[in-house]
């Protein structure tokens, strides 16, 4: 039994290259996972709204959005790894922390990834039929207990700057909690004027930035930088930065 899994595994793997948009029948109840430092283990529930079984194979890597789970390294422990799941039934998975040497004053971002392989129509088993394979990938935050106050309150230690490159605005982000702090729908207000730009997660203690391009405007007061994140459930909170006379917004 054991040998058979792991071929299925195999190819399964093989076909996840050939991956194609679609609907996936089995969903997940979180967007995002946060793995406390003190949990013994954490539980997800998948659910298969189907009428028909698929087999699911899950695993968690640190970065490589092409890792499979020979070549994945992370410090955790999935179970079941790979199973099947019937109709309209239900599975949950364990994750287990079985690392040590992680920051604690800050979160350690992980990815968990799932992959669908449906079951074929035995009604149509005389004709070719399209087997696509589905993955999911989300992230996973491994929590240290030393970090407190929550994502809400790290984005009081969020703030921004603007400064004129030519003709574009560079906006630069800069995080000085212990929080990934990921952004939606950004944008630039100035003297009533919007100016959207794609923003994307910024890491404890780090910068990052992005530009907007020729925005035909020259900077000025009052001026604010308006942007969605993303909480610990998937929904969004609004944050809002003003900036003031000592503020950087400078040309270069």
């Amino acid at each position: 039994m054991r040998k058979n899994w792991k071929i299925i595994g195999s190819a399964l793997f093989l076909s996840v290259l050939t991956m194609a948009p679609a609907l996936a029948s089995v969903v997940m109840t979180n967007t995002r996972v946060i793995y406390p430092a003190n949990a013994r283990e954490k539980s997800i529930q998948l659910t298969n709204q189907d009428s028909l079984p698929s087999v699911m194979q899950v695993w968690i890597d640190s970065g490589d959005d092409k890792s499979t789970p020979e070549t994945a390294e992370a410090p955790f422990l999935v179970t079941p790894p790979l199973f099947r799941i019937e109709p309209n039934e239900g599975q949950t998975i364990r994750l287990v922390f079985i690392g040590e040497g992680l920051p604690q004053d800050r979160e350690s971002v992980f990815y968990l990834n799932t992959v669908q392989i449906p079951s074929l129509d035995a009604n149509s088993a005389d004709q070719n039929q399209m087997i696509v394979m589905l993955r999911n990938r989300i992230k996973l935050f491994y929590r240290p207990t030393t970090i407190k106050g929550g994502i809400e309150r790290a984005t009081d230690q969020f703030s921004f700057s603007v400064q004129q490159e030519g003709a574009d605005w560079r906006v630069t982000a800069e995080n000085k909690s212990g929080y990934h702090i990921s952004l939606v729908n950004a944008k630039v207000v100035s003297n009533a004027q919007e100016f959207p730009f794609e923003p994307s997660m910024v890491a404890p203690y780090s910068k990052a930035d992005w530009v907007i391009k020729n925005p035909g405007h020259p900077m000025q007061l009052p001026m604010t930088v308006n942007y969605s994140f993303i909480n610990d459930y998937g929904g969004t909170g609004q944050g809002e930065y003003k900036f003031n006379p000592d503020t950087p917004v400078t040309d270069k």
